[in-house]
């Protein structure tokens, strides 16, 4: 099969995330989508995240109704730190008939080489990036060349428009009690109510 990876903190897990999802199962003719919600990260501060179990159930509620979308909870699981070239490699050696497709945002991209093990990460997967405001199309290339001249990488840039929408903004306007209910799935957003997650009442 054709797995797609999609990782991230999920905190919340929103549309702008599915809608990625969406483009790059389309694109690539993905048979599959794994959500690996981020375990324990080393570029976040796990006191200001919301709970594993938390996010976790949240990406299960968001997937339910996508028969492609599925969550793994293989990070969250592990006592060690969720480094992306670890999460490949344990689902390499566990599915090794399965061929892997690593979607990032295109400010990702950007700096790549500075992530743990890049080379690594590039040789067991087929890398799919989003463009982001940040990060234009043509941008895009010129770094993917630079990365190419680096170590060998199969990168390839999904055809889609961009999402504007943050677990950021949504947390901020969940705070405040603004909230644009459109860039939630509303059974995501009833957990958060449910729950009083991010200061909801």
């Amino acid at each position: 099969m054709k797995i797609g990876i999609l990782g991230g903190s999920f905190d919340p897990i929103h549309n702008g995330h599915l809608y990625m999802a969406s483009c790059a199962h389309e694109a690539f003719a993905l048979d599959q989508i794994w959500l690996i919600p981020a375990g324990h990260s080393p570029n976040k501060n796990e006191k200001n995240m919301t709970s594993a179990e938390d996010r976790l159930r949240m990406c299960r509620i968001a997937a339910e109704k996508y028969n492609w979308l599925y969550t793994n909870s293989l990070e969250i699981d592990s006592n060690e730190r969720s480094y992306t070239y670890r999460t490949l490699q344990k689902l390499v050696e566990a599915y090794p008939t399965d061929d892997f497709y690593f979607i990032m945002g295109g400010d990702s991209l950007d700096y790549f080489e500075d992530w743990c093990h890049p080379q690594i990460i590039a040789s067991l997967c087929t890398i799919l990036v989003i463009p982001r405001d940040q990060f234009h199309i043509e941008q895009m290339k010129v770094k993917i060349q630079a990365l190419k001249a680096q170590f060998p990488c199969d990168i390839r840039i999904v055809n889609c428009s961009e999402y504007p929408i943050s677990s950021t903004e949504l947390r901020e306007q969940l705070q405040t009690g603004c909230i644009n209910g459109n860039d939630l799935p509303p059974g995501v957003l009833a957990y958060i109510h449910e729950k009083h997650l991010y200061g909801v009442s």
